[in-house]
């Protein structure tokens, strides 16, 4: 997996927006994360596992954020954007701990997401993988979760996201004056 793969995954689910979830941008991210997975690998001095983890997180959180805005754009979900809003509150933290703090203290949020989820399949094929991105505990499979959440989200045609909704026959005011 590549810094540019976690970086074409956000920029998919951000699309036409530009995603500005971290400072340094998130290729940065991703390479920081790697090098301190190498060097934890190798053991060298300086590296601990606290960092290690505080890295493993960010890119966790970014993947998780990426599916969440993909969902939000196919689901008119309060509790999407609540949960999105949540996610990039978290990736400003400087550590583990403060991350799980702030999830921690709105953890109801995440029980919103589950509305309206199953009468739309690529909203319940995000929704599985953001749930695995949380459940993640390896680089390999977070690699492997934006593999699959690229390959999704370039299928998503976002402008046509509401097959219920015909937007070609507006309902006619004259129409609804005349039944009632």
């Amino acid at each position: 997996m590549s810094a540019r793969s976690f970086d074409l995954l956000l920029e998919s689910a951000y699309s036409p927006e530009v995603p500005e979830l971290f400072e340094e941008g998130a290729p940065a991210v991703y390479k920081k994360f790697e090098q301190t997975f190498k060097a934890t690998r190798l053991q060298h001095k300086g590296t601990s596992a606290e960092e290690l983890n505080f890295r493993f997180e960010l890119v966790r959180l970014g993947v998780a954020i990426a599916f969440i805005k993909a969902f939000s754009r196919l689901a008119d979900n309060e509790g999407a954007t609540e949960v999105l809003a949540l996610l990039q509150e978290a990736v400003k933290a400087k550590s583990t701990r403060e991350i799980d703090k702030i999830i921690q203290k709105k953890i109801a949020a995440f029980d919103t997401l589950y509305q309206e989820i199953f009468v739309h399949e690529q909203r319940e094929q995000i929704l599985g993988l953001f749930e695995r991105t949380l459940d993640a505990a390896s680089k390999d499979e977070l690699d492997n979760l934006m593999l699959e959440g690229l390959d999704l989200l370039q299928t998503i045609d976002f402008d046509h996201n509401n097959p219920d909704e015909d937007e070609d026959d507006p309902i006619d005011d004259e129409f609804i004056k005349s039944i009632k």
